[in-house]
């Protein structure tokens, strides 16, 4: 009994003797995957030269300055080598060279392959391309002629002109008093009509109004630019609803002549402009 004890004390002894023995491993220290710098180089730092080499150093290289340095190389493939303007001009030059004397070789043998080649370069030189069999062949194998090649386009009737055949109106209905001279660049019209009442005035053809203004002996002045070049002034009007930049059609109403009790019989002052010319009235417009 006292032998089992024993060697059960024994046991204890030497296991706890073991894990007295044994300690603990130090982890070993494991190298970082990369090597941060405490304070790395900007961008503008190392394109100013704080960089250690062009594209080492541990830090970023700036792109710009990459790109700077390799202009040359990337727009040329990236071999850095430019093809010379002389080089591409000396190779044309001898191409054209062999084409021409390859030409003239022919056109010197009398072989009857050389006759052959003769008519068809002579053909190919003088007479044009037969267009319309290469618009059949496209039209059978792909079902219609390109709209984008002019010469497959087909025969296109020309344009033809508008012409509605308007002609302007008269403003009014009236009689010619004042007629038109160098020194009276426009005409009078007095309308016709007994009763005392109101004449009203009518734009001779489509425009816009460019101005509306007063004029020194009381009359108003309206200014219209129709169509075809051609500006008109009506004045010596009593009254108007226009407006600069209000648009008329043909025989809108322009303004009102108005007769006033012991007054004279309003005139319509008209004038008509082609361009920066004054015209006779009459040319343009039909008076009774």
């Amino acid at each position: 009994m006292d032998q089992q004890t024993g060697n059960k004390g024994r046991r204890k002894e030497r296991i706890r003797s073991l894990l007295e023995e044994t300690e603990t491993p130090e982890p070993k220290a494991v190298p970082p995957l990369f090597a941060l710098e405490d304070k790395g180089t900007s961008f503008r730092e190392w394109g100013e030269g704080g960089g250690s080499s062009r594209f080492g150093g541990g830090t970023e290289p700036d792109p710009e300055a990459l790109w700077k340095a390799n202009r040359g190389g990337w727009d040329d493939g990236g071999d850095g080598i430019r093809p010379r303007f002389s080089a591409g001009m000396i190779r044309r030059f001898v191409a054209s060279l062999l084409v021409f004397g390859g030409v003239w070789g022919i056109f010197a043998m009398d072989e009857p392959w050389a006759l052959r080649a003769q008519n068809w370069i002579s053909d190919a030189l003088t007479y044009d391309m037969d267009f319309a069999a290469a618009q059949v062949w496209y039209e059978t194998h792909f079902s219609g002629a390109p709209s984008f090649i002019p010469i497959f386009g087909g025969e296109e009737e020309p344009a033809q002109k508008v012409n509605a055949g308007h002609e302007p109106v008269a403003p009014l209905a009236g009689k010619l008093v004042r007629p038109f001279t160098a020194g009276q660049k426009a005409v009078e019209i007095m309308p016709l009509g007994e009763d005392g009442g109101s004449v009203m005035v009518k734009s001779m053809d489509t425009g816009r109004v460019l101005s509306v203004s007063r004029e020194t002996d009381g009359g108003i002045k309206v200014v219209v630019r129709h169509t075809g070049n051609m500006t008109a002034e009506y004045g010596h009007l009593s009254g108007t609803k226009l407006a600069a930049d209000d648009w008329v059609q043909s025989g809108d109403t322009l303004g009102w002549l108005q007769e006033q009790e012991g007054a004279k019989v309003p005139l319509l002052y008209f004038a008509v402009m082609k361009g920066d010319v004054y015209i006779d009235p009459t040319e343009v417009v039909a008076f009774d």
